[in-house]
């Protein structure tokens, strides 16, 4: 049979037709499938199925056989109205074997309202032409119902609140056409729902407040420009598969659907130009991947989410054109490692765990800063970040150190340090100069550690490296850190000019040295106020020369002296610096 034919002819010929499982039928159907040129593609023969018959054995509850079927006009409603029965009014029926069937209606092939209690339910390989394919209402117990490789031509899919306890129900492999897919309020009770490799073409596909608590598969299928739309729906399985799905422009609907204890998969999917929304959404236990997914221009929205530990994984996706909205979500663990930012990125979230950014292009602006009741992230991984765009973020509020060094041995000291001068030049382009400054700091310090802890060399070697970070840690870091903060330098000239006035008073009280006033001078000081005028002048690098240093306390002259001179440059270059910019 072709699948993809436009439109067909059927003749119908007084000849027996036996299927290949045995099923005989009086008549048969030629038909003859032609494309939109009118060019024929095929030609097939089916038995032509007595609607009456089939009315008959669905009365006497015996099993429904039509394979290889050509059907007109078969509906269900239309038998409970020839039987007076209820519109609404449940039938049993006790097995349907109609695989290679085709079904030709007016309206629509119904099957609304029917029982199936652990059975077979066979339409493999069938073509539904003329109408809608309907179940609606309908209750599968532990039946697997097989659709694969079907081929539905206009007409929507209604299986809205059918409900399916155990086994499951399989599309695979089909191919639809442009109307609606409806399974709002169905219900798939540990059973699964697979669409594999379907071709959905255009129209919505509505699952609308539907529950599965099995799989749910739309590894590699094909949908076109309707929406889909699982708003509401409910997840409590533990895989939701949309792998390598390509997407057309409709817009792609999970709002406020909850899933729990579920791995969503919507890896190496192309997502169109359509606008993915995941806010209100709610996960527990669980994970959702989006790795290498191509998205379009559309808006990618998870604010307001509460994920409790489920990690949200974007790893390598390709987002130019997206704008991705995460505004007040609870996240645990966020990976957007190797992913391409080409537009804002509003990721005012309220609390994570984790988020990763390592090797991530960022070209526009990535907005960090918490809302009002926002939780800083405990730990950030900038690693390899490239940053043409800016990045906005609070020192303190977000307490950008520490999510750094949370990184523990995740990340060496020296990409820590490389991530700190990032920060250190997005905050200067900013014009967040005190956070520039705690920032360059932490990236000095790291720099430090690294050499450090430098596995190179013998133990020679390591001493050296560890005799250079403590000069390292003494005279730049405590006394000034590393030149961005003049108040510390101050408070070092103040501690090392007290420490030197005590040591002249020392050695003056030790009559190993004195401070004698100089010739022809007036006057004499007392032993406290010699000790403190002689380091003042000494340590200003002034030297009046009317007091002058004898014996050991000549030594510590020149020693603060050269101290003195480099305290002083330090101090004039760090206020310049807090000045100037």
């Amino acid at each position: 049979m072709f699948r993809t034919f436009d439109h067909f002819n059927v003749k119908t010929v007084d000849k027996p037709y036996i299927s290949a499982l045995g099923t005989q039928y009086e008549q048969t159907a030629i038909i003859s499938f032609y494309d939109s040129a009118n060019h024929l593609l095929s030609t097939r023969d089916f038995g032509v199925a007595n609607i009456d018959k089939i009315y008959n054995e669905i009365e006497q509850e015996r099993i429904i056989v039509l394979d290889e079927a050509y059907i007109q006009n078969f509906s269900i409603t239309a038998w409970r109205r020839l039987n007076l029965i209820d519109k609404n009014e449940f039938v049993a029926i006790k097995k349907i074997i109609a695989n290679d069937a085709f079904f030709n209606v007016f309206n629509n092939v119904d099957f609304s309202y029917i029982a199936l209690e652990a059975c077979e339910t066979n339409f493999n390989n069938s073509v539904f032409y003329g109408g809608d394919l309907s179940f609606s209402h309908s209750v599968f117990s532990g039946v697997e119902a097989d659709f694969s490789y079907i081929t539905h031509r206009k007409g929507g899919l209604v299986f809205n609140s059918a409900k399916f306890t155990g086994g499951g129900l399989s599309f695979k492999n089909s191919i639809f056409c442009h109307g609606e897919k409806n399974f709002q309020y169905a219900k798939f009770e540990h059973s699964y729902l697979d669409f594999t490799n379907c071709e959905f073409n255009d129209g919505d596909i509505n699952m609308v407040d539907t529950r599965f608590t099995g799989g749910l598969s739309f590894k590699v299928a094909r949908i076109g420009k309707g929406n889909v739309n699982f708003q509401f729906a409910r997840f409590t399985t533990k895989e939701v598969s949309f792998d390598r799905v390509v997407f057309g422009e409709g817009n792609i609907d999970f709002r406020t659907t909850e899933f729990e204890n579920v791995k969503a998969n919507f890896n190496r999917s192309i997502a169109g130009n359509g606008s993915w929304d995941f806010s209100g959404c709610e996960a527990n236990d669980g994970k959702l991947t989006f790795k290498k997914v191509l998205f379009g221009s559309g808006t990618v929205d998870f604010s307001e989410v509460i994920f409790n530990r489920t990690d949200l994984n974007f790893s390598r996706a390709e987002t130019q054109e997206a704008l991705i909205k995460l505004e007040n979500a609870r996240l645990h663990n966020v990976d957007f490692s190797y992913c391409f930012f080409n537009r804002y990125l509003n990721f005012r979230l309220h609390s994570a765990q984790r988020i990763d950014f390592k090797n991530a292009i960022v070209r526009d602006i990535l907005d960090l800063n918490l809302p009002k009741e926002g939780q800083p992230v405990p730990m950030l991984n900038f690693t390899d970040m490239s940053l043409p765009g800016l990045l906005y973020i609070d020192w303190k509020r977000n307490r950008v150190e520490q999510a750094v060094y949370n990184q523990n041995s995740l990340t060496t000291d020296y990409e820590k340090a490389t991530q700190f001068l990032m920060l250190k030049e997005n905050f200067n382009t900013n014009g967040q100069y005190e956070s520039e400054d705690l920032a360059y700091v932490e990236y000095r310090r790291c720099i430090a550690r690294s050499r450090l802890n430098n596995n190179g060399g013998g133990v020679n070697q390591k001493v050296l490296r560890g005799f250079l970070y403590g000069l390292d840690r003494v005279l730049l870091d405590y006394t000034g850190l590393y030149g961005t903060s003049p108040t510390r330098v101050f408070a070092t000239m103040i501690m090392v000019y007290v420490l030197f006035s005590l040591g002249y008073l020392a050695i003056i009280l030790g009559g190993s040295g004195d401070i004698v006033v100089s010739v022809g001078a007036q006057y004499d000081l007392s032993l406290w106020s010699k000790s403190f005028y002689h380091s003042a002048i000494t340590m200003l690098t002034i030297g009046y020369g009317d007091h002058f240093p004898v014996g050991i306390a000549r030594g510590l002259s020149a020693v603060q002296g050269f101290i003195g001179m480099l305290l002083l440059s330090y101090f004039t270059v760090s206020l310049v610096h807090k000045i100037l910019r």
